[in-house]
């Protein structure tokens, strides 16, 4: 029976402060405005729409879906748990589990078959861990018919993973490309189009620019490689009281400049990785995800992280930290 606050907010006035490392340095406050958030939900609800479209160009139709659950494992300070998991379930109605700890794969599959889960979005290298736990078959995971990924690079090997754990959703896998700074995805792909392009981060979101642009600031043209700057309405409005931080990332024109390596074909986005990450190798450009995605594609590895290495004459050599899969073994 409360009264709503009388204090009139504007679309454009902030709404949340959430801490991002950024595209360099220490921990900042991007400050996201209400319309951004309003958006990530527009944003989303478009991308299913369009990926229902695609399916249905195909061939493929919608098969009826139990009562909506959506399972949420990413923290709150983070865009995928706060605006995905929160925002977005109270905009589109439907039940929601959280859980609190550390992450627990175990757990994670638990909860699926107790809760008859429909929906759960993956953060980071959390999908391969629940798809690699020792218990997965242990479960009935039938009642899953969205499965989310997003926050690093997802590697077509842990996708195949998913769609054979989770067969009920394997026609509706997804994954989307987004910051804290850009507030909403700027692309976004699932289902079959993923199965097509399992290396592309989606078709940029309506509303959504996306430039290429090389060292010197200039865009560049489709299917050549430089550092991805996105604009929208959505942005974020600065860095809390860091406008140095600001004027290093909103550029001119209000673009937003990403750190991350990429290329455009096709219409569909291409991200290779992050510009900080990137291995100089003899004047020649290394791309650890690339790498990384192969090592992970042969069947003794679990997981594996590359990162550049001084290198008395090349500069800079590649080294991998391999896990290997259980009950394998490597010849040094």
């Amino acid at each position: 029976g409360k009264p709503f606050p009388e204090v009139p907010i504007e679309e454009d006035d902030p709404a949340v402060i959430l801490y991002t490392s950024g595209t360099t340095g220490r921990p900042k406050g991007a400050v996201s405005s209400h319309r951004g958030i309003c958006g990530f939900v527009t944003v989303g609800v478009v991308n299913g729409v369009r990926n229902m479209m695609y399916a249905a160009s195909q061939g493929v139709t919608a098969e009826p879906s139990p009562p909506m659950c959506t399972l949420v494992t990413a923290p709150l300070f983070h865009m995928s748990g706060l605006y995905a998991g929160a925002v977005t379930s109270l905009a589109t109605g439907g039940k929601t589990v959280w859980r609190s700890g550390r992450f627990d794969p175990g757990d994670v599959l638990r909860l699926i078959e107790a809760e008859r889960v429909t929906s759960w979005s993956a953060l980071g290298n959390t999908s391969h861990l629940v798809v690699t736990h020792p218990d997965v078959d242990k479960y009935d995971l039938s009642s899953i018919r969205n499965i989310g990924s997003g926050g690093a690079p997802t590697s077509k090997e842990v996708q195949d993973a998913l769609r054979k754990v989770f067969p009920t959703g394997a026609h509706n896998v997804g994954l989307g490309y987004g910051l804290s700074e850009s507030v909403t995805p700027c692309s976004m792909i699932g289902g079959l189009e993923l199965r097509e392009f399992p290396n592309s981060v989606g078709r940029i979101a309506p509303t959504h620019e996306v430039e290429i642009r090389d060292e010197s600031g200039n865009a560049v043209g489709e299917g050549v490689e430089g550092e991805i700057h996105i604009r929208s309405p959505y942005l974020m409005l600065e860095y809390w009281n860091r406008p140095d931080a600001t004027a290093e990332t909103l550029l001119p024109g209000r673009w937003l400049r990403t750190g991350d390596v990429g290329r455009i074909e096709g219409e569909r986005l291409f991200i290779n990785s992050r510009a900080r990450d990137l291995i100089l190798r003899g004047a020649e450009n290394v791309y650890p995800v690339e790498i990384e995605h192969r090592l992970e594609a042969h069947p003794d590895v679990a997981e594996a992280a590359v990162a550049g290495v001084d290198h008395p004459s090349l500069g800079q050599e590649v080294k991998a930290f391999v896990v290997p899969r259980a009950g394998a073994r490597l010849d040094t």
